[in-house]
């Protein structure tokens, strides 16, 4: 763990540092003071109260968020878990396809063979996962390329999950022209995919009057970038709302239209529905270089397995690729 300095809010121990020497037996009462000074002192207790427990749903847990709001156990079926009868009926597989899809061009073709894709992704976190699945709609031949050991393992793993409002892009900024239009987009996403969007809204705290200036700043903002049902909320309803905020709060900007998802199960889900439509996905394969050659363009990959898995392998003959005799890992 790394070390920071101490909050004065912080209910730690404040340990005086060691003595460098000890002093004479003949000064008992410099040692005594000395003595003293090691004490453990405690800090001041912590000037807030405990956030009162409101029992907050959380999804997966008797129930699950479905297309931004709560849905409970008894009423998830058909909702949160489709109806089977109306499922697309894809095809199942006995054994684990190990990055393969239906489409897996590459798998059909000689190990020699060049195979030549309409599209390459290179990523499978969200935004490679969405360009993937978006683009499973139409009659391509797209290959989506992850260099990890499964999709969503960069930094799509440790995002925060948000989905923005979009009141504090700078106007005319890409971000601004984006964000509103996708995040209403969100809620019927999840109608399709089930990754279990909550439409929790946000709260942007004002605790003096000069902070309530970057409200009303944030508010034009919001109002330029085509950002709706924005308003300011005053103190008596804001901790009607968010009874746990920090007691000097005045006043907040809430954008109900913000919410949050858990961001490795939304790439899983955009990355499995992709695969469904017919992209062809391959994990553990690293981009190494990418050339122009005439009107393609050639990408070069390392295709990597875990030693076991390429020793169990060989030991039963075949390669860590599934195609036989045994070759072991090499690049492609």
């Amino acid at each position: 763990t790394s070390h920071h300095h101490l909050s004065p809010r912080c209910s730690c121990w404040n340990l005086q540092p060691p003595p460098t020497s000890i002093p004479p037996p003949h000064h008992p009462s410099t040692i005594g003071t000395q003595r003293k000074k090691n004490k453990l002192i405690t800090m001041p207790p912590n000037v807030y109260e405990a956030p009162p427990d409101r029992k907050l749903p959380q999804h997966g847990v008797k129930g699950a968020f479905y297309a931004g709001h709560w849905v409970d156990l008894e009423d998830c079926a058909g909702t949160f878990q489709p109806d089977s009868s109306k499922c697309s009926q894809c095809p199942t597989r006995s054994t684990c396809p190990r990055s393969q899809s239906r489409n897996a061009v590459a798998s059909t073709s000689s190990k020699d063979e060049e195979v030549i894709y309409d599209i390459v992704i290179i990523g499978a976190g969200c935004i490679g996962s969405a360009i993937a699945r978006e683009l499973s709609r139409y009659s391509l031949k797209t290959l989506l390329l992850e260099s990890a050991d499964d999709v969503s393992q960069g930094a799509t793993k440790g995002n925060s999950g948000i989905v923005h409002a979009g009141y504090d892009d700078k106007p005319g900024s890409l971000h601004a022209k984006f964000c509103w239009p996708g995040n209403q987009m969100f809620p019927q996403l999840d109608r399709e995919l089930r990754f279990g969007y909550q439409l929790n809204g946000s709260l942007v705290l004002a605790t003096n009057e000069a902070e309530l200036k970057i409200l009303d700043e944030l508010m034009e903002r919001g109002r330029k970038n085509g950002v709706e049902r924005l308003r300011i909320v005053p103190k008596e309803e804001l901790f009607k709302m968010e009874p746990a905020l920090n007691p000097n709060a005045i006043a907040a900007l809430h954008a109900p239209d913000a919410g949050n998802v858990i961001p490795y199960e939304f790439a899983i889900a955009l990355a499995e529905n992709a695969v469904d439509n017919g992209v062809e996905l391959r994990i553990r394969r690293e981009v190494t270089d990418i050339t122009k050659k005439g009107e393609l363009f050639e990408v070069d990959v390392r295709h990597w397995e875990p030693n076991a898995y390429v020793d169990a392998r060989e030991k039963i003959g075949k390669s860590a690729d599934g195609s036989e005799p045994a070759g072991g890992v090499a690049d492609q």
